[in-house]
Parts: C-alpha cells; structure tokens; sequence
C-alpha cells in the first residue's frame, strides 16, 4: 500500500487531507457552484504508544543517540568484518557518521576504534597492531576547530 512508505504521523496527516478534500467535492451542490462548507473534521491523535528512551552517552562531545540510527557494516573478502560505524542523521537532515566506529584487520582482530560526529572523529581513538595490542591513543577534541590553529 502507497502509505506504509510514509512514517506514522506524516499518514495521519495524509489521511484527514484526502478526507477532507473527499468531504469538499461530496458537499458541493450540483446546482450552485461554490461548495457548502465542509464540517470541521477534529485533528488526529495518534494512539499513545510507549516510548523507548534513547541511550544518554556521558562524553559531551557525542549528542545523544537519535531515534533514526543505522549501522553501517562492510566485510572483507574473507566474510570477516572490515569496519562497523553508526549513521545518524545531521542538522541537514543527511545521514552522516556519528556515533561509535571500529574497524577491523581481515583476520578479524581489532584495529581502531572510536566516535565520530558528523562525519568528523572526535574525542578518544585506540589503535591496535595485528595482534590486538593497543599501539597508542589519540585526542580527537570535540571536532570543532579551534580559535587560532590552521585549518
């Protein structure tokens, strides 16, 4: 059905249009031409459903996760993992990384690790050698350029 591409409340909304539009052509008067008011059809509540309270992150440089989260996954010939990150949708409304981010050698051992925002990684990242062994740390910030440095 053509309304199961729209979310819920963009349905409701679709809905009461048509009906009201349906209402408007069925109250017209075949022998007037300006249609009879249509009665005023009352908004649409959407059924109250319980919500899932999205994960609060504690680190002020990651927002807290949205409704609207994909995870983004490629393989590496072998069928191993070869990275994993989070999409989130961006102030423009564009899916754009953010959120938790790892990425894997092809023999499935840990490689880097740690959070984007908008496309940009920020806060702690671990690097890893072959074997698993943390090779080093690195302070992302928060992502913002700061005052003074070189872009």
């Amino acid at each position: 059905m053509l309304l199961q591409r729209f979310r819920p409340q963009a349905r409701l909304a679709l809905l009461a249009t048509l009906c009201c539009t349906m209402l408007a052509v069925v109250a017209c008067d075949p022998a007037t031409p300006t249609p009879v008011t249509p009665p005023v059809i009352p908004p649409v509540t959407p059924a109250v459903t319980p919500s899932v309270k999205p994960e609060v992150t504690t680190d002020p440089v990651i927002p807290p996760s949205s409704a609207e989260v994909k995870i983004s996954k490629e393989n590496w010939p072998n069928g191993k993992l070869k990275y994993q990150y989070e999409l989130r949708r961006n102030a423009a409304g564009k899916w754009s990384r953010t959120g938790k981010s790892s990425a894997y050698y092809d023999h499935g051992v840990l490689e880097r690790e740690g959070n984007y925002n908008d496309g940009v990684r920020v806060g702690e990242w671990k690097y890893y050698d072959t074997e698993g062994k943390l090779l080093r740390t690195e302070q992302r910030g928060d992502g913002r350029q700061q005052s003074g440095a070189e872009p």
